[in-house]
């Protein structure tokens, strides 16, 4: 632990399994880890990079409007949003946006299109804290960013779940790649969590046929959860239980003490 480098990996580590909806509380601990005036520094650093690079960050924007931190939709210090226009910047160590201008970064019509249809999908697919957008890569104009953010933070029944899309489709040759992630945290009197995911990689898409193949890759990939979902409750689960009948009466516990002589192989020493 003195190590900095490995408590440095500890922190890291800490934030990558950290279960959704836990910023505040992880952050909290992370300090009195620390214990150190730099620690604040040092958490918000490792938290910006978490955020930018791997768990895109869903953050509210207006009173109904989200928008999404990655390095995608990063220009200069701040952040933008095609949709809604506007640039923003986060303090990853309050945990809040701040500084919201409008007239972000223009995409161009065929962007704008496709983010009209992400958005119409994400509405008709997801619950109410979501957000999807594309994105096109500044330096390539062939390579096409969709990232895809859903939170459900429901801590008065004690879970949390977070769904997170990510695809890169290249124009030049109509490959397109990405991963499905999903993380479930359910806590009423104990901890279970669910971390899972599916890699993406399909042929022949292109703009016009991407938000349709969006589509059929996540029905599939939900319904292949489920389907599995059920086969643990019914099978692995059920195996973990001792199989005992149930009779509805009472056990006539002097009885068998007496049938079976436990009391007497007890007061003797018997094995």
């Amino acid at each position: 632990m003195t190590d900095t480098t490995s408590l440095q990996g500890i922190i890291r580590s800490m934030i990558e399994d950290a279960p959704p909806g836990s910023a505040a509380p992880l952050q909290k601990d992370i300090k009195t880890i620390l214990n150190n005036d730099d620690s604040r520094k040092v958490i918000a650093e490792d938290l910006k990079q978490y955020h930018l690079n791997k768990n895109y960050k869903l953050v509210k924007l207006t009173d109904k409007d989200f928008g999404i931190i990655s390095k995608y939709n990063k220009s200069g210090l701040k952040y933008y949003d095609p949709l809604l226009k506007l640039k923003f910047d986060y303090d990853f160590d309050q945990l809040k946006v701040i500084d919201i201008e409008e007239n972000g970064v223009e995409e161009n019509a065929e962007i704008n299109a496709l983010n009209e249809k992400i958005c119409d999908y994400a509405l008709q697919h997801f619950p109410s804290f979501y957000k999807g957008m594309a994105i096109q890569d500044g330096e390539n104009a062939n390579i096409v960013y969709i990232i895809i953010v859903d939170e459900n933070l429901n801590d008065a029944n004690f879970y949390n779940g977070r769904w997170q899309s990510f695809y890169k489709l290249d124009k030049g040759n109509g490959e397109l790649t990405g991963e499905i992630t999903v993380k479930v945290h359910y806590y009423e009197d104990g901890n279970v969590a669910l971390n899972t995911g599916k890699h993406i990689h399909e042929t022949n898409i292109n703009v016009d046929n991407i938000v349709e193949t969006i589509s059929n890759l996540e029905d599939e990939f939900e319904k292949a959860l489920l389907k599995n979902f059920v086969a643990l409750n019914e099978h692995q689960f059920k195996n973990l239980r001792r199989q005992l009948p149930i009779n509805r009466s009472k056990v006539q516990w002097g009885k068998s003490i007496r049938t079976y002589k436990l009391g007497q192989d007890a007061a003797e020493g018997r094995k």
